[in-house]
C-alpha cells in the first residue's frame, strides 16, 4: 500500500532524515504520487546563483507560431523596453482617450532624419513656447505661410543684428514705436543744451533752473528748519519800509525779553546805580536797629571766647574737659566661625566699642588674628584653644581670622 503522508522519511547512515514532499497535488502526471519540494538554482557551468529577490529567476516569454504572447496586469523593469513592429505592419500609438483618432501629446524636438522623408504635420499645431526656426546655411529660406497671427499676450519675438526698414510708412493712428536705451532697459540717456549749444546742468535728481524777471507766482514747501547765510559779510537783516527800518525781535519771556545761554561764561558790565526792590531786603540792611544788622553785631561782640578754646587746642598743655555721658552702643553683635586655611573676615557690622574673640577649647590647633591682606600664620596674633582677646575697631570686618593647614578650629565673638 503507498505510503500517502506528506514527506517522506530517509534511513541514512547515521539515523533518518525527512524528504519534504507534498502527496497527491493535482495536475498532469502528479495524481496519487509525491511531489518533491525544492529550492530553484540557476547559472551556468562556473556560477550558480540561489533564486531571491536579488537575483531572481531570469524568465523570457516565447508566443506561439504565428501568435501572440498574451500579457496581462502592469509590467515594470529596468533598462530598455524595445517596442518594434512588422516592416510592412504600421505602428499605431494611440493617446490617453483610446478613441480612434486621439492625439499624442509630445513633448520636446520634433525632427526629420537627416538625407530623409520630412515629417508631416496635420491638423491644428498649437505652439506655447518660444521656438527657434533656422533655415540651412547657404540654402533657401523657410517661408511660414498660414497659422495663427502673433498675440502680444502670449508670443515673442527676438530679431538679432541690424534691421532695416524701407518703404514703410508709419501712422500715429495705428503704429508705435519704442526706443530703449544703452542699459536694454526702458531709459533714454539724454541731454539738454541752450540755445547757444551748451548743455544744460543738474544737481543729483533736479534740473538746475534760472528764474528771471518778476512777476511770478510760488507754493513752496519747506523743511523744518531752514538757514540763511551770506558769504560776502554779514547778513543784513531790515524791516518792510525803504530806508532800513529795524526789525524788533522779542522772546518768551516777560515784557518780550529774549533768553541768552551760553556754553562758557558771559562777561556782564553794569554802570550806573543798581536798585534793590526786595522790600525785606532793604529793611534788614537799612539800618543798626534792623535784626541782620543786630545779630551780625552780637557775633562780632563775642569771638573772643573761639581764639581763647583754639590757643588753649594747640598749646602743649592743652584744655581741660570735663565729660558727663559716654554714650553707650544700643545693641552687640555675636556668633562663632568655622576658620579655615584662607583669611577670612570675621563678620560684618559698625562698632561703637570693639570686638572680644574666644577660640572653643575643642578646637584641634591654634587660630591666627590680623589684617587679611598680610596675615598669615607666621605674622598672625596666636589664640591657642580657650584664649581670648579683645580689639578696638569701628567695623567688625575689619578683623580677619585663619589655621594652620590641616586644623579645625572654631571661634566666638561678642561685639558692641
Amino acid at each position: 500500500m503507498p505510503y500517502t503522508a506528506d514527506n517522506i522519511e530517509i534511513n541514512i547512515a547515521n539515523g533518518t532524515a525527512v524528504l519534504a514532499t507534498d502527496y497527491g497535488t493535482s495536475g498532469y502526471g502528479f495524481t496519487a504520487s509525491h511531489t518533491q519540494i525544492a529550492k530553484m538554482v540557476w547559472g551556468d557551468e562556473n556560477t550558480s546563483y540561489r533564486a531571491n529577490e536579488v537575483y531572481p529567476l531570469p524568465v523570457k516569454l516565447y508566443g506561439s507560431t504565428g501568435g501572440n504572447v498574451p500579457v496581462s496586469g502592469t509590467i515594470t523593469g529596468t533598462g530598455d523596453f524595445f517596442v518594434r513592429t512588422n516592416p510592412t505592419i504600421p505602428l499605431i500609438v494611440r493617446g490617453s482617450t483610446f478613441s480612434t483618432d486621439a492625439p499624442v501629446g509630445i513633448t520636446g524636438r520634433i525632427q526629420g532624419i537627416t538625407n530623409g522623408t520630412a515629417v508631416g504635420v496635420t491638423g491644428y499645431v498649437n505652439i506655447l513656447n518660444p521656438v527657434a526656426i533656422y533655415g540651412i546655411s547657404g540654402g533657401t529660406a523657410i517661408a511660414v505661410t498660414g497659422g495663427r497671427r502673433l498675440n502680444s499676450a502670449t508670443d515673442s519675438v527676438t530679431v538679432s543684428g541690424n534691421v532695416g526698414i524701407a518703404g514703410l510708412s508709419l501712422s500715429a493712428a495705428s503704429h508705435s514705436i519704442a526706443v530703449y536705451g544703452s542699459d536694454l532697459g526702458g531709459k533714454v540717456l539724454t541731454r539738454v543744451y541752450g540755445s547757444d549749444g551748451t548743455t544744460l546742468g543738474m544737481s543729483g535728481d533736479a534740473l538746475k533752473v534760472a528764474l528771471v524777471n518778476s512777476g511770478i507766482n510760488f507754493n513752496v514747501s519747506m523743511a523744518s528748519y531752514v538757514g540763511v547765510t551770506n558769504q560776502d559779510g554779514p547778513l543784513r537783516i531790515q524791516g518792510y519800509t525803504a530806508g532800513g527800518t529795524p526789525v524788533t525781535v522779542k522772546g518768551q519771556l516777560a515784557g518780550g525779553a529774549v533768553e541768552i545761554a551760553a556754553t562758557s561764561a558771559v562777561p556782564v558790565g553794569v554802570c550806573g546805580s543798581v536798585a534793590i526792590v526786595d522790600t525785606n531786603i532793604v529793611n534788614s540792611l537799612e539800618s543798626t536797629a534792623k535784626p541782620l544788622i543786630s545779630n551780625l553785631a552780637t557775633i562780632n561782640s563775642n569771638t573772643s571766647v573761639i581764639q581763647t578754646i583754639s590757643n588753649q587746642l594747640n598749646s602743649s598743655v592743652g584744655a581741660n574737659v570735663t565729660v558727663k555721658e559716654i554714650k553707650r552702643p544700643s545693641a552687640i553683635i555675636h556668633g562663632q566661625k568655622l576658620v579655615t586655611t584662607s583669611p577670612t573676615s570675621l563678620a560684618a557690622g559698625a562698632l561703637k566699642v570693639g570686638v572680644t574673640m574666644k577660640a572653643l577649647r575643642s578646637n584641634t590647633g591654634p587660630v591666627y588674628i590680623g589684617n587679611g591682606g598680610t596675615l598669615t600664620s607666621v605674622n598672625g596674633y596666636v589664640l591657642d584653644a580657650g584664649d581670648s582677646v579683645f580689639i578696638e575697631t569701628d567695623e567688625l570686618k575689619k578683623i580677619f581670622v585663619r589655621t594652620d593647614i590641616d586644623t579645625q578650629a572654631t571661634i566666638s565673638f561678642i561685639a558692641s
